[in-house]
């Protein structure tokens, strides 16, 4: 064909690929961008919806769309399988990544696996999942929780840091019977991130098989208080993917309870409001708080908030200076990193159950696969890598 002779040019609808590339989270500059062309081929493209098929292709690709969806006659309704509490500027965020898309479906599987699992085996439910209503008070909520987890008021207190707090939380989750997955990717692939900015964590409520899942993009110092929060939301029997935006108060009633509960799990108010006349005066009050009670600033930050000790825009700055601050974890790049990723990632127990029944010949190496997006030789290292004391 000479160079001269015209392309193939098919029409789409300008609606669907605006969905596409919004779906993706690109601007027009973004998406421009990644497909190697001006801004004002792809505002042609969501203007008038002619494209050529190379184009089609390349868009599906950068993306993630699947290809048959970009020639529907109207954007598909891909709202989030469970509740969707996110916010930005006050307003409910619409589209869902491809990566948080894939995430949910991902740990869906997972659950759905592991009840299955516990089912054969007769397992008695987790009691603690629904075991409130959004009539009952946050102090309630989270001496259930604590209750559960083995765990007594002030509990951050007698561990190193929060750092430690933060560990014992996990474990102890995971040892009163929550999947509990904290993972900053899509998997195990790098080059797909978590954006902390759409959401922080969600909970996937069932009661023999509750799962947690923690966005580890975000700050460390606010996974802590995510990790509560989502404790919280399986208090009240309800799944759902939460963006705390700043960890601001103007959220539905069961978001609001939620933010609550887990602040008085951490931080119990009456031993708050006993500390804080010692420190206000400080010049970093909020510090010794994490200090004492062996939180991270941002959660301090957050009890202080609720307690009317500071104000909101206070809030915001301690807020968006810990997390300016805060430091990406580093990629797993030798072996010792990876496979400590993987136990944050996949969680002891889970490993556990999925080994066991491949060694029962209850599973399929290809399903084990699937569920732990390990493969091969790697997925035989599993048993022994995240082994207690490995």
């Amino acid at each position: 064909m000479s160079s001269g002779t015209p392309r193939t040019q098919l029409r789409l609808q300008p609606d669907v690929l605006r969905w596409a590339r919004k779906r993706a989270r690109f601007s027009i500059t973004q998406l421009a961008g990644a497909m190697a062309v001006a801004p004002e081929r792809v505002s042609e493209w969501e203007r008038t919806g002619v494209m050529n098929p190379v184009g089609i292709e390349v868009l599906s690709s950068k993306t993630r769309t699947p290809f048959g969806l970009l020639y529907l006659s109207r954007p598909p309704e891909d709202g989030l399988p469970i509740p969707d509490y996110r916010t930005r500027d006050g307003d409910s965020v619409d589209l869902a990544s491809p990566e948080l898309m894939e995430v949910i479906g991902d740990m869906l599987r997972r659950q759905a696996w592991m009840r299955d699992e516990l089912a054969d085996s007769e397992m008695a439910p987790v009691t603690f999942v629904a075991s409130h209503t959004l009539t009952d008070t946050p102090c309630a909520i989270a001496g259930t929780i604590r209750e559960a987890l083995g765990l007594n008021d002030g509990w951050p207190s007698t561990t190193s840091g929060w750092r430690e707090a933060f560990e014992k939380l996990r474990d102890r989750a995971e040892g009163a019977g929550v999947l509990v997955t904290i993972n900053g990717v899509v998997g195990n692939d790098a080059g797909r991130a978590l954006d902390p900015d759409e959401f922080q964590g969600f909970a996937l409520s069932d009661p023999y098989a509750p799962l947690v899942f923690v966005n580890g993009a975000d700050s460390e110092a606010a996974q802590m208080f995510t990790l509560a929060h989502e404790l919280a939301h399986l208090a009240l029997g309800r799944s759902s993917v939460s963006g705390f935006e700043q960890f601001q108060t103007g959220h539905p009633g069961n978001e609001r309870l939620c933010d609550r509960g887990a602040a008085e799990f951490l931080i119990p108010e009456t031993e708050f409001r006993e500390y804080w006349p010692k420190i206000a005066t400080q010049d970093d009050p909020l510090r010794s708080v994490a200090q004492h009670f062996g939180v991270s600033r941002i959660v301090s930050a957050r009890r202080a908030l609720d307690l009317g000790f500071i104000s909101g825009d206070r809030f915001r700055a301690c807020y968006r200076d810990c997390r300016s601050s805060a430091k990406a974890a580093p990629a797993a790049t030798d072996e010792a990193a990876f496979w400590n990723a993987q136990r944050w990632r996949i969680g002891q127990r889970f490993a556990e159950a999925v080994v066991r029944a491949v060694r029962e010949e209850r599973l399929l190496y290809r399903d084990a696969y699937l569920l732990t997006d390990l493969y091969g030789d790697t997925f035989d290292l599993l048993p022994k890598r995240l082994a207690p004391g490995a």
